[in-house]
């Protein structure tokens, strides 16, 4: 026992004492015990306590409580209870030394120090010395370091004594605290502690069940209530419409304030209920504590009989929990033992006649594969498991007959050769004989997992000659078949947006002397069908591994960052990095040099031409002639770029590697409007068949007159389509072969071909251009050529047409 736990037993004992000196919490008298020093019948060392000492030992014990009840009834004081007590024991009883003072904290100590305290007693009498005081007091107890003093001498004596091992706790549990080992005592009160920590466990349990049942019952309790209180409300709710027919308004807050005392009246019951059940608690835990209380002060303040009684008994009762625990223990382990005995010398069985009979099963396997061949075994092409070499022989010389080979190669090609072309015929040579005993018997388990295919080692001959001749008419030489291999080479990969290596294309030509090599070892293994292998075709002169495809790439990758914004007005055109690469010309055939080509820049600017160039597009005009759309074609009219100039600027673009955005390509020819529709929204449009010019705006006719067009009988018919005005003038003379005719107004839009006065024509319109036509020009009359002139601009559109 510790130092402190021995202060705090004091402190209680001394409040004791004063309570039973005046009297106070007489409830707890019971508390006061009679105490003895020693008594007239000791009990023999290492003898057992007989059993009519046993039953006068409780007699005195029942005596000694019926004192105690007195003392507490008349409230005396100590000097009357001792003599009481003395006074009061008859004959036959066991005669008990006088009561002693009340046990006070300085005779509250441990087992151990008891134990110590009987050591230095008998080592002082072997010695000769005085004995020290009977009584074991506080006085008495040695510290850790005058203990370790004596432990040579403590351990000495018991071996001198023969004091019995931990095992035969049982010889000596009747025996005084002096007499037993510390260990033995120790041990007893382990198992106490051992099994009271199990009890109060075991009492937590059950407290935590019965709340978690109480507070099931108190929810069902709750919802029933809850029912019955809404039942209520509803059959009031009933009654009261049936009586009076109140407002919607006013039947809302009744059914509200109904709710509400239901609501208030469960939360009411509810906490009364759980007020109640926490007191019950409180009340329950101040129990508990209280009985422990009791419990430990009567256990420390009973007499040293009642306390060896106990503690014998406590003793044979944990002696015996330990015996039967052990026993329990060993049975288990025992019944354990033999189960695992049980299943090992099963295992041992099963593994010896299981390896016995897997021996018996490869005796007879090798006995069977000995004259046959192993399951999934295949000779030519011939599934021969199981079966034997002559049995393979007959199958061989069957199959020849009606033999025929089908070969797929590249390109879709498809050849065949029969048996009967060749004057293939099946040699009875001992040939499956020899393969069965290359074969053998001793590996048959293996077979059954693992393919076993053998070709042309059966004896097969044919006419090599006339299988030459037959080869070469096959498919695969013929030039719509053949196909030249491409290496590797960097390519653009538009996912990516990165250029990659593309393994190019293995192609399909063919080479003659391993493509009859192939077919005579395939006829002579009796092959039925099968492909071309990559070792007849011609290889790829540089693999996709090649270390300089990876140089080209980086030497390319310089230019394929730039970028190339073309504005076409409409729509924007992006020149990137696919079509850069393309402008590059790449030695993949050889060692992968790189060179920038002028003329793939061109082939990409003529592209772009003929996508955005208008230049003599046909196109749907408003027309003022027939009232609706008219298309038109011919012409120069539109939009032309300049082919040359742009792509000397592109490729100048290109290898300063800077990138361009809106960039406008240099044009030879523009038109009105950079739209699809580049006409605008005004042009001059003439009918040669009606001889009849507009002026049209906004899809409106402005300025409309007959006119003289060229005369088609002579050769000069104005010729149609659409043209831009090149520019316009004021009094020009217009020459040519035997002509000199001055003009006010002059309207060039074909060449020598345009719009202008004619005051030699006294008339205009009809048929008259077919015998006074002009030389291709349109004749207009003077007030309205000069109206066409003021409204008309260089590059307006005329659009001639019949």
């Amino acid at each position: 026992m510790s130092r402190v736990a021995r202060k705090r037993l004091e402190k209680e004992a001394r409040k004791k004492k004063r309570r039973l000196l005046f009297g106070i919490n007489k409830a707890k008298s019971a508390d006061v015990k009679i105490e003895k020093t020693e008594t007239v019948d000791e009990v023999p060392k290492k003898e057992k306590i007989k059993q009519s000492e046993v039953k006068t030992l409780n007699s005195s014990k029942q005596k000694i409580e019926n004192n105690k009840k007195q003392i507490e009834n008349n409230s005396q004081d100590i000097d009357f209870c001792k003599s009481f007590s003395s006074s009061s024991f008859e004959d036959g009883d066991t005669k008990v030394a006088r009561p002693q003072k009340m046990k006070t904290a300085d005779r509250i100590i441990s087992v151990e120090d008891e134990r110590m305290y009987y050591e230095r007693k008998k080592n002082r009498m072997k010695n000769g010395l005085p004995a020290e005081n009977n009584v074991l007091t506080v006085n008495d107890i040695h510290t850790a370091e005058e203990e370790a003093q004596d432990i040579d001498k403590i351990v000495n004596d018991a071996k001198k004594e023969n004091i019995k091992s931990e095992n035969n706790i049982n010889e000596i549990k009747r025996l005084n605290i002096e007499d037993a080992p510390f260990k033995d005592v120790v041990k007893v009160a382990e198992s106490r502690l051992e099994a009271e920590k199990e009890r109060k466990k075991k009492l937590d349990d059950l407290r935590k069940k019965e709340e978690e049942l109480k507070k099931k019952e108190l929810i069902k309790k709750e919802e029933n209530l809850k029912e019955k209180e809404v039942g209520k409300v509803e059959d009031n709710e009933v009654k009261k419409n049936n009586q009076e027919t109140l407002s919607d308004k006013d039947s809302a807050k009744k059914s509200e304030s109904d709710t509400n005392t239901v609501d208030e009246e469960l939360k009411r019951e509810k906490e009364k209920r759980l007020r109640e059940q926490i007191e019950r608690e409180k009340e329950e835990k101040l129990a508990e504590l209280n009985s422990k209380e009791d419990n430990s002060t009567n256990k420390e303040e009973n007499s040293d009989e009642d306390d060896e009684i106990a503690n014998n008994d406590g003793i044979e009762e944990a002696e015996d929990k330990t015996d039967n625990s052990d026993n329990e223990i060993d049975d288990d382990e025992y019944e354990d033992e033999k189960e695992v005995g049980k299943f090992k010398r099963f295992i041992k069985s099963f593994f010896k006649y299981l390896g016995i009979a897997i021996l018996v099963v490869y005796i007879l396997g090798c006995i069977v594969f000995y004259n046959r061949f192993f399951v999934n075994t295949k000779v030519n092409g011939m599934d021969v498991g199981l079966m034997s070499p002559s049995k393979v022989d007959e199958m061989a010389e069957d199959r020849v007959n009606g033999y025929k080979i089908i070969i797929d190669g590249r390109n879709n090609v498809k050849d065949e050769l029969s048996g009967k072309d060749v004057d293939m015929k099946y040699i009875k040579d001992g040939s499956a004989d020899r393969i069965k005993r290359e074969q053998g018997f001793l590996t048959w388990p293996v077979a059954l997992f693992k393919d076993d295919v053998i070709d042309g080692k059966l004896k097969i001959e044919v006419n090599e000659n006339k299988l030459k001749e037959k080869v070469e008419n096959f498919n695969i030489f013929k030039k719509e078949y053949i196909k030249p291999p491409v290496s590797a080479y960097p390519r653009y990969d538009e996912k990516k947006k990165d250029l990659v290596i593309d393994k190019g294309d293995l192609g399909s030509t063919p080479i003659k002397s391993k493509v009859i090599d192939f077919v005579n070892n395939s006829v002579k293994a009796e092959t039925l069908k099968t492909d071309y292998p990559n070792s007849v075709y011609e290889d790829q002169k540089n693999k996709a591994d090649d270390p300089r495809i990876k140089r080209a790439i980086a030497e390319m990758k310089k230019y394929t960052g730039v970028k190339v914004v073309y504005d076409f007005g409409y729509e924007k055109y992006t020149l990137d990095g696919k079509e850069i690469s393309k402008m590059f010309d790449v030695a993949s055939e050889s060692d992968y040099k790189v060179h920038f080509n002028k003329e793939k820049v061109r082939d990409f600017v003529r592209s772009l031409s003929r996508k955005y160039s208008t230049y003599g597009d046909t196109r749907v005009i408003p027309s003022a002639s027939t009232g609706g759309n008219l298309k038109v074609s011919g012409g120069v009219y539109g939009w032309l770029i300049d082919r040359d100039g742009e792509t000397d600027e592109l490729v100048k673009i290109i290898e300063s590697r800077k990138s361009v955005e809106n960039r406008k390509p240099l044009y030879k020819q523009t038109a009105v409007s950079r739209y699809k529709n580049d006409l605008g929204n005004e042009f001059i449009e003439i009918d040669l068949s009606k001889q009849h010019m507009w002026f049209v705006r906004d899809g409106k006719a402005i300025v409309e007159t007959p006119i003289v067009s060229g005369n088609p009988n002579q050769g000069d018919a104005t010729p149609p389509g659409i043209y831009p005005i090149t520019y316009k003038t004021r009094n020009a003379v217009l020459r040519g072969p035997g002509y000199a005719s001055p003009v006010s107004y002059w309207i060039p839009f074909n060449g020598n071909i345009g719009i202008h006065d004619a005051s030699w024509q006294p008339v205009y319109g009809g048929n008259r251009y077919l015998y006074a036509g002009s030389h291709g020009c349109i004749n207009t009359p003077y007030s309205k050529v000069a109206q066409i002139y003021k409204l008309s601009k260089e590059g307006m559109p005329v659009v001639v047409h019949y």
